[in-house]
């Protein structure tokens, strides 16, 4: 699987450590797109950090377990195996078989007048999710975003938790042959799409 990381920065590996720094989000996971294009919007129009844009090109080492957030757990039983065997039984109980599985929720109870009383469920929030993720042997998720993801990155997002499982390819510098050459690849595959995609821009304007 071929990812794509807009960035200022200079580096030689992923390090979650770094969470934030080059836009806002505050997840523990280094955030990937699947083309150019929208790595190379983040590097020129996102990123916060000085220096020249660059992308790096990357791939996933054979091997990595990346969940997909597109799919039922039908369609992905290594993933829901994982999370059946490795989650707190009462969040397993609770998996959805729909695409909504990834809405992790908790029962809570509250104890009244000597009885155990259900009051509903509690949303697990996105870093204890990471750490359930990681907890099953799940290194990533594939359209961590899903619909929300920002029409600049031209696709989805991967979120890589465990950046032990990305190896870096090549960086293509701004302003380089590499960087106008994977430009217009893009482009020349995507034009149609960005073509309908500018005109539904400039209606939504105009209404």
């Amino acid at each position: 699987m071929q990812l794509f990381h807009g960035t200022r920065q200079r580096f030689d590996k992923f390090d979650v450590a770094y969470k934030g720094t080059g836009e806002a989000g505050n997840i523990a996971a280094s955030w990937f797109t699947d083309n150019f294009k929208g790595a190379s919007n983040h590097a020129l129009f996102k990123n916060r950090n000085p220096g020249l844009p660059l992308v790096y090109r990357c791939e996933l080492k054979a091997g990595a377990i990346i969940a997909d957030h597109r799919l039922p757990l039908g369609e992905q039983p290594d993933i829901a195996a994982r999370l059946r065997d490795g989650l707190p039984v009462s969040i397993s109980s609770q998996l959805s078989e729909g695409r909504d599985w990834h809405a992790l929720c908790e029962p809570q109870y509250r104890t009244y007048r000597g009885s155990m009383l259900y009051v509903g469920n509690r949303h697990v929030d996105s870093d204890e999710m990471i750490r359930l993720y990681l907890n099953c042997g799940i290194q990533g998720v594939y359209d961590w975003e899903g619909m929300f993801t920002d029409s600049y990155l031209h696709g989805t997002t991967t979120v890589i938790f465990d950046t032990s499982v990305v190896d870096i390819i090549d960086s293509i510098e701004y302003g380089s042959d590499g960087w106008h050459s994977w430009l217009s690849e893009y482009r020349e595959k995507n034009g149609v799409l960005e073509r309908k995609q500018e005109i539904q821009q400039a209606q939504a304007h105009r209404g």
